[in-house]
């Protein structure tokens, strides 16, 4: 029975990236839109699931405590700036990179976490202060050139097969956080209600940082990913850093959804898998990019809409098998 039911649950986690994948690879074939996943097109996925499960991991960690963070796009754009320069500047290789950019976006992310629980403000007001705060800094910093590396041997964590062992190792160390350790405890906690938690002695305020810190972390190696892919990141100014996690949503409510068949950073590496591939095939498709962005929006409404109504659905599962018992008693009696 336990094989049995870990093998619902992988099928269940799955279920999902092969249906759509299956459903725009037969539309692409009938169509006449042939090439879609496979080849490079299969590359640009991974990317793209990579990148966007990387920085929905990062949102994911506040928003389901309780913390919408605002700061992360800044976050990624300074540590990217800074940490690049700094690397390019040692003559740091690929490994320098990550280092450099990761440990400066940790240091950003602890920042950002002491700072909201020393103001004792809501999040949102606290992260897009510092949001401001970040982008002002990197467009001082290098006289606003950001970062330029392009043709650099160091850029090499867009590859696919550095991608997915990015992907493997990060869901591995994800998975014993959330699962094994005291953070995922009281994180867990946290999610059921900040004021039970903290009232049976959780410590909010340690947690939060702890998780900012996982944030940039996870930024941080997004940001990674983004300037191996682009050559370039450049400093942005009146809240633009929000670009930059704006493919987070879609993969935190799927993850929300599906997080019961497998672990929750599991769940959003699928949904971003979802994502990217749905947005693969409307790109073969030849749907422009507005009316991408309304798809995308009516889908990411659609989950959040389910999501939020999900528990309808258990309360008349459970509605119809109390009735069936009450009749089966009647007929038993009768």
């Amino acid at each position: 029975m336990k094989l049995a039911k870990i093998g619902k649950n992988i099928g269940m986690t799955l279920v999902l990236p092969a249906a759509v994948y299956l459903f725009f690879l037969l539309l692409c074939n009938a169509t006449g839109h042939t090439g879609f996943g496979v080849g490079n097109d299969l590359i640009t996925i991974i990317y793209n699931a990579v990148y966007a499960g990387l920085v929905a991991q990062a949102m994911a960690i506040n928003v389901t405590t309780g913390r919408f963070d605002y700061a992360i796009g800044a976050e990624l754009v300074l540590a990217t700036i800074l940490g690049g320069n700094l690397a390019n500047t040692l003559g740091w290789g690929p490994i320098g990179l990550l280092l450099c950019v990761v440990l400066i976006a940790a240091a950003i992310g602890a920042i950002s976490g002491l700072v909201y629980t020393a103001l004792k403000l809501p999040p949102m007001v606290v992260s897009v202060g510092l949001a401001m705060i970040y982008e002002a800094v990197a467009f001082m910093y290098n006289k606003a050139k950001g970062v330029c590396l392009i043709g650099n041997p160091m850029l090499v964590f867009a590859k696919t097969g550095m991608s997915l062992i990015l992907t493997v190792v990060v869901l591995a160390v994800l998975v014993v956080i959330y699962d094994y350790t005291k953070i995922g405890y009281n994180r867990r906690a946290l999610q059921g209600g900040q004021k039970i938690a903290v009232d049976v002695g959780i410590n909010e305020k340690r947690n939060a940082v702890y998780c900012y810190v996982i944030a940039g972390v996870m930024m941080g190696l997004a940001g990674c990913m983004y300037l191996s892919k682009n050559g370039v990141v450049a400093p942005e100014t009146g809240l633009g850093s929000a670009s930059y996690f704006m493919s987070a949503f879609l993969p935190m409510f799927i993850g929300g959804i599906f997080a019961k068949y497998s672990s929750y950073p599991v769940a959003i590496f699928m949904g971003a898998v979802v994502q990217a591939i749905i947005t693969s095939g409307l790109q073969k498709l030849g749907v422009s990019n507005s009316l991408q962005t309304v798809l995308n929006g009516m889908i990411v409404c659609a989950f959040l809409i389910y999501s939020s109504n999900s528990y309808k659905l258990v309360e008349a599962q459970l509605f119809r098998e109390k009735l069936a018992k009450a009749k089966a008693a009647r007929q038993a009696a009768l």
